[in-house]
């Protein structure tokens, strides 16, 4: 073979990351390699005291063990409600030993909020 027509192509991606990867919401399948303790410690080096693990046993999704929120997703809405909706949304197509990493954006609005315009002339 010639060695003067020998020729090659790269194709080539990067992108800046954010550590840790996950900024809202990791699902945990069960028998992740890395463990849920190990990757919430491995969080907590990064970000401490950012991240909540919740365990998930729950008959109907079995292959789930547990999930890791974010701590500021938290304090707009309570830990139950957002299991619940993952339940619905997300834990149905995790398979053992996958880890998923959710994208989680809550808005918060309100309406019909009732008050006095003070009178300027008293």
């Amino acid at each position: 073979m010639d060695q003067s027509r020998m020729s090659y192509t790269v194709n080539l991606d990067f992108e800046t990351i954010k550590l840790p990867p996950v900024t809202d919401i990791l699902v945990l399948g069960k028998k992740v390699p890395q463990g849920k303790q190990g990757i919430l410690h491995s969080f907590e080096l990064i970000l401490p005291d950012t991240f909540e693990l919740r365990e998930i046993n729950d008959p109907e999704f079995l292959q789930i063990d547990a999930v890791i929120v974010n701590k500021a997703i938290l304090a707009k809405m309570p830990i139950q409600e957002v299991v619940a909706i993952l339940k619905e949304n997300v834990f149905p197509y995790v398979s053992r030993g996958e880890t998923i990493k959710v994208n989680f954006s809550v808005h918060i609005y309100q309406k019909n909020i009732i008050g006095e315009i003070p009178n300027e002339n008293t």
